[in-house]
Formats: C-alpha cells, structure tokens, sequence
C-alpha cells in the first residue's frame, strides 16, 4: 500500500500534494487563501466494540478563495477522489460532510468530509 509507514493524516498530505494539491497539517498555513488548499487534521478514535481495534477520525477541510465559492464542490470532489484512488480501503469516507462556511479570516469558503481509518490497538 502507497505510505505504510505513514500516519493517516501524513499519508493524505503527502498524496494530495504528490496530486499538485497544496495541503498542510492544522495551524501552519496563515494568510488569505489566494488557492485551493487543504488541511488535514486528526479528529479523535474510538474503540470497536470489545475487539482489539480503534477507529481513528480524519477531517479533511477544503478551502477556496472567497470568489470561487462555485468552485468549491468541484475541488471537494476532487480530493475525495485522489484520497480513495491512492488510500482506499485504509481510509474510507463516513459520510460525514458540513456544510460550506465563510472564513472571514482566511477570506475563504470551507467544506469538510471526515475519514476513518480502521486500526488494531496494540495496548488492548
């Protein structure tokens, strides 16, 4: 599999980017958003049951210029798919979206879809 020695959020960083998608972890990127990018963070586990395994959360939240909010489904689409061509069946989508939001602050509109990653906790 593409990244094995990668964390999750490590892996979707380096396949966005390896796709000429810029992408960076939770508070590194500052500024007004000039481009499409994203930022991919962790967003908590939880335990399987009584097995041996975790479920571990990804956000991944696209973010658009705010003159190109018609662009921002289409790049949303776009992610996902790179993410599920080079990382599936590691990381799946749950379904779980928000709906599109303006940043004053980044002067961008986000989306976010959430990932999960089924892992065997070796603790357990």
């Amino acid at each position: 599999m593409v990244h094995d020695d990668k964390t999750a959020v490590e892996a979707i960083i380096l396949v966005l980017k390896e796709n000429n998608i810029e992408a960076f972890p939770p508070a590194t990127k500052t500024g007004e958003c000039k481009k499409e990018y994203v930022v991919v963070k962790n967003s908590g586990a939880s335990q399987i049951g009584d097995l041996s395994s975790e479920v571990h959360y990804i956000d991944v939240l696209c973010y658009v210029p705010w003159n190109k909010y018609t662009n921002l489904e289409r790049f949303k689409k776009q992610v996902k798919e790179i993410i599920h061509n080079n990382l599936y069946p590691r990381l799946m989508e749950t379904g779980s979206e928000t709906t599109d939001y303006y940043d004053e602050s980044y002067k961008a509109h986000m989306v976010s879809f959430m990932l999960r990653n089924n892992v065997r906790n070796k603790y357990l």
